[in-house]
């Protein structure tokens, strides 16, 4: 159900990641030690393995990114949740459907058709019977008129459009916590090399060449 399940999942994603950030706060006020590598920390929050390391500029970019995320599809979630009550009391109005318990396929028929036995006789002609609504069951309706019905159509589909944009969103935010955390190991791995030197070298064939030595902290 396009409408209903991501905009619940969302609401519960942002609940559990604020009670998250909340709580690591906690602990770091409290003197808590986190002994976690950075790609972990930057898995958890974009920008916490960076700022540990000192790269404050890029912390600051991977939080600003997350903020803006979330911002954003939370609005996706909202804007979306509203249109879709403002559908469904327009449907209530102009078609005199009853709204208890109808799935997203339900909106998307009574966009497309005029009224029940028109949806019904199609799908008897395409021989699709478990498409098919029992009249009198609670799924009847009639648009009142043509436009009416067309201007749902075009509430139901804007809808959905911003809920499919909360999805994308969502995506893009566990993207920014995996960009974030490679970034943050590449940092930690950054800071064990000691030195790099370049030595010319002269080979036997008579071609100069660059040699590149590099030292690393095995252990630090």
């Amino acid at each position: 159900m396009l409408c209903n399940f991501p905009i619940n999942w969302a609401y519960e994603m942002y609940y559990k990641k604020t009670f998250l950030i909340l709580l690591l706060n906690k602990f770091l006020l409290f003197g808590q030690d986190f002994n976690l590598h950075p790609m972990v920390k930057s898995a958890l929050i974009p920008g916490w393995g960076e700022s540990d390391q000192g790269n404050y500029i890029r912390a600051r970019i991977f939080r600003i990114t997350e903020v803006f995320l979330w911002t954003s599809c939370a609005s996706a979630y909202i804007f979306s949740h509203y249109e879709r009550s403002s559908f469904i009391a327009f449907a209530s109005e102009h078609a005199g459907i009853n709204a208890k318990g109808k799935t997203h396929q339900y909106w998307v028929d009574i966009g497309n058709y005029q009224d029940i036995n028109s949806h019904n006789e199609e799908h008897m002609r395409f021989r699709e019977p478990k498409a098919i609504y029992d009249i009198g069951e609670g799924y009847d309706w009639i648009w009142d008129d043509e436009s009416n019905r067309k201007k749902f159509e075009n509430m139901r589909i804007h809808s959905d459009g911003l809920a499919l944009t909360g999805r994308f969103i969502l995506g893009a935010i566990v993207l920014n916590h995996i960009i974030s955390s490679i970034d943050a190991l590449y940092l930690a791995r950054l800071e064990k090399i000691g030195s790099v030197n370049f030595n010319n070298v002269l080979y036997e064939n008579g071609i100069v060449g660059l040699k590149m030595n590099v030292s690393l902290f095995i252990f630090k």
